[in-house]
């Protein structure tokens, strides 16, 4: 069995690459859209916007300001978490991969779930 894929507590508060808010993990282990997020969060201290969840890996957090909340429970989640991921990659491994490259334009930020929010801030 591979390593277990460490998590940050649910509640903790991080600042994200190219954020000014800062966002409290609500969930981990996401898949949307076939595509796997180590993390959901929402705008803290603002709390969930409509229904805005911002989705994001590890390496997005530039900076983790507060640290949730564990216990016994927390740490047998972390192991079903690393098992599901663990399958996760196996299963992503035995797929062809795409042909073609998609380019995104780091411009737009129509995708941006908290774009609006941000406004308010100026």
């Amino acid at each position: 069995m591979s390593e277990q894929k460490e998590y940050l507590a649910l509640g903790s508060i991080v600042i994200l690459k190219g954020a000014i808010k800062k966002v409290m993990i609500i969930s981990r282990g996401n898949i949307l859209n076939d595509q796997y997020y180590d993390y959901g969060a929402i705008l803290y201290p603002e709390g969930m916007v409509d229904e805005n969840i911002a989705y994001f890996n590890e390496t997005d957090i530039i900076k983790v300001i507060h640290e949730g909340f564990r216990d016994e429970d927390d740490a047998l989640i972390l192991t079903t978490l690393s098992d599901a991921y663990a399958e996760y990659e196996a299963q992503a491994e035995d797929q062809p991969e795409a042909t073609e490259e998609i380019l995104v334009d780091e411009a737009v930020v129509s995708d941006d779930p908290f774009a609006q929010v941000r406004d308010w801030e100026e």
